[in-house]
């Protein structure tokens, strides 16, 4: 607890303030860079090997070879605009440790130079690409991080209706699922959330949407069509202001008939799956693992 507090402090008075007001997405980038950076001290890089697939400039983690007998999918977050490279490997490397699978990893193109739907695009593009290298579906598991969350349950449903079949589950990991702002939580976690406030919402839609209705189900899955799709085991904290985006999909995914499992965690920073410091980082990996495990095995 005493960690945890300590965590949650230190993400106050670091991170929250930046949504004080809407920053710029180079101050953004500028002050996550730099938490990449210092994550980095004392650590041995992460080996990666970049290659093409379906297009896209990627970067396999773990053993590309043996990709026929599973593969994850991983689709980092950072508002669609942000990429903390260096943690996404760190994470990516201990998934395909512990699985024994090994990680593609999407470097998708970033708003707002390239906004929607560039890295929606990639991200499709990619799924597509494993399927043509002959990858069975039934050997994919899709792993979306907060933006990449979103960009996961866009790509299942995406998947759906071009007739691709579907992944053996997906991770979402602090989904933001309505970009409208619409859940309850948004206002009412906005003072006990340690990293974000409600000024993300226009930040996201004036970096990432452009012109794009924020109800759009390509940006709001949410309000999307929910049938069909693979397993899904959500991820949230209860004090994100994201909390009630993925209560409120589980409720859809649920009505539509899908297998979908939710664990909300007590207290925890957004992104807290990769801050080793944390027990419960721990715990959800923990889940995360067996729920791949699971879905590789059915």
């Amino acid at each position: 607890m005493l960690i945890r507090t300590i965590v949650n402090a230190g993400l106050r008075r670091v991170l929250k303030p930046l949504w004080n007001d809407i920053p710029s997405v180079g101050r953004m980038r500028a002050a996550y860079q730099r938490i990449d950076r210092l994550g980095t001290l004392g650590r041995r890089p992460v080996r990666v090997h970049v290659a093409d697939v379906g297009g896209v400039g990627v970067e396999w983690i773990g053993q590309p070879d043996a990709a026929r007998d599973g593969v994850i999918l991983y689709l980092h977050g950072g508002g669609f605009a942000v990429r903390a490279a260096a943690a996404d490997r760190r994470y990516c490397a201990g998934l395909a440790r512990r699985t024994g699978r090994p990680v593609v990893s999407v470097p998708y193109r970033l708003a707002p130079e390239c906004p929607f739907p560039a890295g929606l695009d990639d991200c499709c593009a990619v799924y597509a690409g494993l399927l043509a290298a002959g990858i069975p579906p039934h050997r994919i598991v899709v792993i979306g991080h907060s933006a990449g969350a979103n960009l996961a349950l866009v790509l299942l449903m995406r998947a759906r209706d071009n007739g691709w079949p579907q992944p053996a589950g997906c991770v979402l990991l602090s989904a933001p699922t309505d970009l409208t702002a619409g859940s309850p939580s948004a206002i009412a976690n906005a003072a006990c959330d340690s990293m974000q406030g409600p000024n993300i919402w226009p930040w996201v839609r004036m970096t990432y949407l452009g012109a794009v209705a924020p109800d759009h189900p390509d940006v709001s899955p949410l309000f999307g069509d929910w049938a069909g799709l693979a397993p899904l085991h959500f991820h949230v904290s209860d004090t994100e202001i994201i909390l009630d985006d993925s209560r409120r999909a589980v409720e859809r995914a649920r009505r539509a008939g899908n297998r979908v499992t939710l664990s909300v965690w007590h207290d925890m920073p957004h992104s807290f799956y990769y801050m080793n410091a944390l027990r419960e980082a721990w715990r959800c990996r923990a889940e995360v693992v067996a729920f791949i495990g699971a879905a590789l095995r059915a």
